[in-house]
């Protein structure tokens, strides 16, 4: 039998590899520096002298335009793009480390867990916006933590709160391949728990696995687009008083959809707009990938189910 086209699978992982290579070079490529500023100057328009301020439309010299403060967008997009895509893939491997070892080690118990599946049910009905939002909130802004340490710090809170819906499905996941024929023959041979764990479940969980980080690779970046549109940004908040100003100071592509949300009406939308495609490209990335493995994965098990 032939395997069926699945044309999400191979747009969505060219879309995120084309996103972990802007990641890498982003910095490297990008046309300004950081800090480079567009100030009032005159310019020649059909024998007239007129001033150009900031903000400035799209152009030659800006393919994205500036901002209210003269920076250029795609200078800022391509320098948050590692901290966007890659604390993002982080978070996501970490909540998956720790949420299958809970898994397993909840799932291979002889009994079933009271107490943990308490945790599991009430935990389901908790957004994690709201504890990670108060638990960083305090923190983030106008900080005197370095950058790295704020993002070490984002990386551990989503990961550790988010782990209890990544062990709930493996556990679920073991509980029901424990109780297959060829491990009960295994464990009545003298195979020990380690060995189960190693050479029969961890093999069948695999697919599983990877679905389950880039599924969570969607909804951690989801969860950084809630918090840039409550001035939480990750890497740090950089706070103005008079006026009161939001900055992102790790320029990631969440915080600025923050910076920015006060543009979204007016003439210039684009400074807005342009951080928001940007944003909804990497999650369309991800999500695309996720159906695709899903699709891959479901069409496998359906040729060959008794694997």
């Amino acid at each position: 039998m032939r395997n069926r086209a699945n044309p999400a699978l191979w747009i969505g992982a060219v879309l995120v590899m084309f996103l972990i290579v802007i990641g890498i070079v982003g910095p490297y490529i990008a046309p300004y520096d950081l800090d480079f500023q567009e100030k009032l100057k005159n310019v020649e328009v059909n024998g007239k002298t007129v001033i150009l301020a900031p903000p400035l439309p799209p152009s030659e010299e800006h393919w994205l335009g500036t901002d209210k403060w003269g920076y250029d967008l795609l200078t800022k997009l391509l320098y948050g793009a590692p901290y966007t895509i890659f604390v993002t893939m982080a978070a996501a491997v970490a909540r998956l480390l720790i949420g299958t070892l809970i898994g397993l080690y909840i799932g291979m118990q002889d009994k079933p867990q009271s107490w943990w599946l308490s945790i599991e049910n009430a935990w389901g009905y908790l957004p994690i916006f709201i504890p990670t939002y108060f638990l960083l909130v305090g923190v983030s802004i106008n900080s005197d933590l370095s950058v790295a340490r704020l993002v070490t710090l984002f990386i551990f809170l989503v990961a550790v709160l988010g782990a209890p819906s990544v062990a709930s499905s493996i556990r679920q996941k073991t509980e029901q391949i424990k109780e297959t024929q060829y491990v009960l023959a295994a464990t009545s041979l003298g195979a020990g728990r380690e060995q189960i764990i190693f050479r029969h479940i961890l093999p069948q969980l695999k697919e599983q696995l990877i679905l389950i980080a880039v599924t969570e690779m969607v909804a951690i970046m989801t969860l950084m687009g809630l918090l840039g549109m409550f001035d939480l940004f990750v890497g740090g908040t950089k706070r103005t008083f008079d006026p009161v100003i939001n900055y992102s100071i790790t320029q990631e592509w969440a915080g600025l959809l923050g910076s920015y949300r006060g543009f979204l009406y007016g003439n210039n939308s684009w400074i807005f707009m342009i951080p928001l495609a940007a944003f909804i490209f990497a999650i369309s990335s991800f999500s695309l990938l996720a159906k695709g493995l899903r699709d891959r994965f479901q069409e496998t098990y359906q040729r060959k189910p008794f694997i």
